[in-house]
């Protein structure tokens, strides 16, 4: 390095050692952690429903006792995001029946780069999916949907479960 001196040779090293220290940060920027546990009480559910025969018909559901218990665990991964400079964090979600004595019930995210039961998120939006229900969450917006594929499509013709969508709102429980 001609012409630069050891002060030159200094102010660079230090230049090129600051730039290194300011990319390595931005990378290190994690999703905040959203881990904890959600009571979620659905609000509103409609869906189909088997009539006479083979016919179905439009159905609003009773959801008066209808809730959740959502555990949101840090697995202590991330990921990278293509859209976002933020890293995503990944968790296992469990999803319970309120009230009822069974385990929470790991389901299956679909984001690239997540294995098995987990989930990644960079905002606190969450989705995932187990024994064809999908689940949504949101843990800043507090909202959550659910939704049921039923038996309408099963191919046999005689699956009568019932599809739906069901709303609802979420409180953190700890």
């Amino acid at each position: 390095m001609h012409g630069l001196g050891e002060t030159g040779i200094n102010r660079l090293c230090i230049a090129a050692w600051l730039c290194l220290a300011t990319t390595a940060s931005a990378q290190e920027q994690v999703a905040p952690d959203f881990s904890g546990s959600y009571l979620c009480r659905t609000t509103a559910s409609g869906g189909v429903a088997p009539a006479n025969g083979d016919t179905w018909r439009a159905t609003t559901f009773n959801v008066t006792d209808d809730a959740y218990v959502i555990k949101v665990t840090d697995t202590n991964k991330t990921l990278v995001s293509s859209y976002s400079d933020v890293k995503a964090r990944v968790y296992t979600v469990g999803v319970k029946q309120f009230g009822t004595p069974d385990k929470p019930r790991n389901c299956f995210g679909r984001s690239r780069g997540v294995e098995g039961a987990e989930v990644a998120s960079i905002d606190g939006d969450m989705s995932c999916i187990y024994f064809s229900t999908d689940y949504m969450f949101d843990c800043k917006t507090m909202r959550f949907q659910t939704m049921f594929r039923g038996g309408y499509m099963d191919p046999t013709g005689d699956n009568r479960d019932t599809p739906y969508v069901s709303v609802g709102k979420c409180e953190k429980i700890d």
